[in-house]
C-alpha cells in the first residue's frame, strides 16, 4: 500500500468535490438570477405603462374646462398613488449579492416583494376597472356639456353608468388572466429555486 499515493487520491477527491459544490452553487444563483431578472423586466414593463397610460390624462386635464380638469386630474393622482405604492415595493427586490442574508433568505424576500406588487396592481384594477367605462363616459358627456349639473340633468345619464359597470368586471378578469399568463411561470420556478434551498 502506497501512502503517497493514497494521499494524492484522497486530496484531489476533495479538491474535486469542492469545485463541484461551488459550480453547482453558482449555477443555482444565475439561474435564480436570470428568473428575478425576466420578472423585475416584466415588472418595469407594467410600472411604465401605468405612466403611459396616466400623463396623457394629465395633459388632457391642462387644457381641459374646470369640472372635467377636476374629474382627469383625480384619474391622475388614483393611478399615480397606486404606482407608487408599487414602486416602494419593487425597490425592495434586491439583485446585488447581500452577504448580510443567505441565498434562500434573499430570494424569499424578492418573491414576497414581486407578489406583493401584484397584489398592489389587482387592488388598482378592482378599484379602477369597475369605473373606468363610467368615468370615460363622464369626461366624454363633460367635453359636450361642460359642467357636472348638466351632465347629471341628462335623464339618460344613470342608466349608462350601470350599463358600464359589467365592463368593469370583464376588464378585471382579462387582467387576472394576462397576470397569470405573464408572470405564473417565472413565479412558480423561483418558488421551486427556493424549495431547491430548503
Amino acid at each position: 500500500m502506497n501512502l503517497q499515493q493514497e494521499w494524492q487520491h484522497m486530496s484531489t477527491e476533495i479538491l474535486t468535490a469542492k469545485q463541484n459544490e461551488l459550480v453547482s452553487k453558482f449555477t443555482l444563483d444565475s439561474q435564480s438570477k436570470s428568473l428575478l431578472h425576466d420578472l423585475l423586466f416584466k415588472l418595469r414593463w407594467k410600472l411604465r405603462w401605468i405612466r403611459i397610460i396616466d400623463l396623457p390624462i394629465l395633459a388632457l386635464a391642462l387644457f381641459a374646462e374646470k369640472d372635467l380638469k377636476i374629474v382627469l386630474i383625480g384619474a391622475f393622482i388614483l393611478y399615480e398613488l397606486f404606482r407608487a405604492f408599487a414602486v416602494i415595493q419593487f425597490r425592495k427586490i434586491k439583485t446585488s449579492i447581500d452577504y448580510a442574508s443567505n441565498t434562500k433568505q434573499v430570494l424569499e424576500d424578492n418573491l414576497r416583494a414581486i407578489k406583493k406588487v401584484l397584489s398592489i396592481e389587482n387592488l388598482w384594477s378592482y378599484i379602477t376597472a369597475p369605473i373606468a367605462a363610467p368615468l370615460g363616459l363622464l369626461c366624454y358627456k363633460l367635453t359636450i356639456y361642460k359642467t357636472f349639473d348638466h351632465v347629471l340633468a341628462q335623464t339618460n345619464f344613470l342608466t349608462q353608468v350601470y350599463i358600464l359597470i359589467p365592463v368593469g368586471i370583464v376588464i378585471i378578469l382579462l387582467g387576472k388572466l394576462m397576470n397569470r399568463s405573464i408572470f405564473k411561470k417565472q413565479l412558480t420556478n423561483l418558488e421551486a429555486k427556493i424549495e431547491e434551498l430548503s
